[in-house]
């Protein structure tokens, strides 16, 4: 639970938390000599899962099932066997049933159906139903911290038609039987719940509510308790895992301020993408959050600190740039300026926009003050329009053939977002256990070109590009299988504009070396060091390589130092390397991952060379010697 916090306050916070920066110290040098050198001397199975066809099926389920939808009422019950109403299911060890919540402070006291719940008052005229036009200010967030998840529900609600597709029973069943489709780390999955929901002593909801008596929000957050196992593990979360876990739709993070002055977030740019993400009807969530106030200052504006708000709108008037969000609790208000009661404001925008008088959480706020309160939007680019395919695998090492190759055909060119999730152990995933993961996605052209690249430590990636009509390779991988040899299963999942076919393409472990060669030709950083032997480096999110070219006649012999170098992992489990390459070759020398995800991460090398006497060097050497299961990372490829 305190690893997944901590995830999300740095996901955050970048300008607190993750400052990227890298002091590189580079020196290099070639000499010409002639004197001898030191001589040192699981493939998984793989699944796929085509995700659209599942709801044309699934959206049948409650009208053919007997037991669902349409059943007569019975004298018993569906009690599920799975998820039982027992103390165990709120939380497990020495979590303890008890919740203390900025809110609420209260104790779970039993398990009710709908129909013996205490509601509020002003619900108890409507009849008990799943959906009765629910609107994102009849759900109410309960005494569980997972306004991740309330801040998506409340989007999704404005959209009827993804709403619709989660809860697949769309009727109160009198058996008290419901199926919930959910996104599990890419890959959909159909919960079966009864309908026995935790209450407190007076019998009212202890967690999530909808108002009128609709029964979708507590029961597709008891669905999602049941997928991870208890309500306490729905504790803490970020935005986009909400949405992406409702929606199965590819997410964008887009931070609003950062502490590395050379990577200023462009305001600007991220005011036209909220923009032009409304015009589409993507849907946007923002975390309130900043280290640098405090918790009276963020009461004094109206706000809560470390909390998930949903972007209901955006616009622009004259110069005027307001975004309008919510707060799930459907309390607590902007107190700044444009705020509801606010009595300067500008006739043209009071007639353009709709100001509420109540108390209801929802404001509008002007979109300069965002970056101070606010760290990040998530868009969620849900699509009616997307072509898309969803693969499960586990990667292996690289010393034998990669399983965690893909083949690509685009006949049309297409706007492509490619996912990797890490999948734990590929039959279940503890959102607050199971730790966030190295993990890279490469996607190459035929010819072997890298289009784009991602590198990360944390549950998924995002690689985001657009293609031309042709046949490209998507190569996704983890550095933990060299680091820590462990190896994890992976859920891949590509959304496209345009028709394309993913299929497997297992591949020799060569492709590795050549894939990370053609990210550091991409890059574009090269350093010459003379007599045709250069030095390519390359890095992304606290990644970092360095491949050595050696385009001479003559074998050279690299000596790198990284030493200085901090909180980072190596591939060749060494931060001072000899290695001898012979003419007309190349090798990735080494990458090197972040270590721990709260920490900098700084990158410090010497690099130099010597070119060797060609009549007594020849052979490759590495000193130290690469680790079998990094093999086909480092193995020398020619030159063309």
């Amino acid at each position: 639970m305190e690893r997944r916090r901590k995830r999300q306050q740095q996901q955050q916070q970048p300008d607190d938390n993750i400052h990227r920066a890298r002091s590189r110290k580079l020196s290099l040098s070639l000499d010409i000599i002639n004197k001898p050198s030191l001589s040192p001397s699981r493939v998984a199975g793989i699944r796929s899962l085509l995700s659209r066809e599942i709801y044309s099926v699934h959206d049948h389920v409650a009208e053919l099932s007997p037991s669902v939808g349409s059943m007569a009422p019975v004298e018993r019950k569906f009690s599920d066997p799975e998820f039982l109403p027992l103390p165990e299911s709120i939380a497990r060890g020495d979590e303890g049933t008890s919740f203390l919540g900025v809110k609420y402070q209260g104790r779970v006291a039993g398990w009710l159906r709908p129909e013996n719940i205490r509601w509020p008052t002003e619900d108890k005229h409507y009849p008990i139903a799943v959906f009765n036009q629910p609107h994102p200010k009849d759900i109410i967030q309960g005494r569980l911290g997972n306004c991740w998840l309330i801040a998506a529900l409340s989007l999704i609600s404005e959209v009827p038609q993804i709403l619709y597709k989660v809860m697949i029973t769309k009727r109160h069943n009198p058996v008290g039987l419901y199926r919930v489709r959910l996104c599990n780390q890419g890959i959909w999955q159909v919960v079966t719940i009864d309908d026995l929901l935790p209450v407190s002593t007076s019998n009212s909801l202890v967690f999530s509510r909808s108002k009128k008596k609709q029964l979708f929000a507590p029961l597709i957050e008891k669905a999602l308790a049941k997928m991870h196992g208890t309500y306490m593990a729905l504790k803490s979360g970020r935005c986009d895992e909400g949405l992406q876990t409702l929606t199965g739709e590819p997410c964008e993070v887009l931070f609003l301020r950062s502490s590395d002055p050379e990577k200023k977030p462009d305001l600007n740019q991220i005011w036209l993408s909220i923009l032009q993400s409304r015009a589409k009807g993507y849907l946007m969530t923002c975390p309130c959050s900043n280290k640098r106030f405090s918790e009276q200052i963020f009461n004094r504006m109206g706000l809560e600190s470390d909390h998930a708000y949903s972007i209901l709108d955006a616009r622009q008037v004259n110069s005027q740039r307001l975004v309008r969000l919510r707060n799930p609790w459907g309390e607590k208000e902007w107190k700044g300026a444009v705020h509801d009661n606010w009595t300067k404001w500008p006739k043209a925008l009071r007639n353009k926009l709709t100001a509420s008088s109540a108390n209801d959480g929802v404001f509008w706020m002007p979109w300069e003050q965002m970056p101070s309160f606010f760290s990040s939007v998530t868009i969620c680019k849900v699509n009616a329009n997307w072509h898309e395919a969803r693969k499960r695998g586990q990667f292996s090492d690289f010393s034998s053939t990669i399983t965690s190759a893909y083949g690509l055909e685009c006949p049309y060119g297409a706007e492509l977002e490619i996912e990797v999730f890490n999948a734990g152990d590929g039959n279940y995933y503890n959102r607050l256990k199971d730790p966030d993961v190295d993990l890279f996605l490469i996607l190459l052209s035929s010819n072997g070109y890298c289009r784009a690249y991602k590198h990360d430590v944390d549950y998924y990636i995002t690689l985001s590009t657009v293609v031309p009509p042709g046949r490209y390779l998507i190569l996704a991988g983890s550095m933990s299988v060299v680091n820590y040899m462990v190896y994890p299963a992976f859920n891949l999942v590509v959304h496209g504009s345009q028709p394309f076919v993913v299929h497997d393409q297992p591949s020799s472990y060569e492709l590795v070396a050549d894939a990370f060669h053609a990210v550091a030709v991409r890059a574009n950083n090269r350093q010459d060091m003379g007599g045709g032997v250069s030095i390519l480096t390359f890095d992304d999110n606290g990644n970092f390589g360095l491949v050595c070219e050696n385009k001479s006649n003559r074998t050279v012999r690299l000596s790198s130092n990284f030493q200085g170098s901090k909180n980072v992992l190596s591939s060749r489990h060494a931060f001072q390397m000899v290695d001898t390459i012979p003419a007309r070759k190349q090798q990735l020398i080494a990458i090197f991952t972040r270590k721990m995800f709260s920490n900098d991460v700084q990158i410090a090398y010497q690099a130099s060379g010597e070119l060797l006497d060609p009549d007594h060097y020849t052979r490759a050497k590495n000193n130290p010697h690469i680790p079998p299961q990094a093999y086909g990372l480092h193995i020398l490829r020619s030159i063309h």
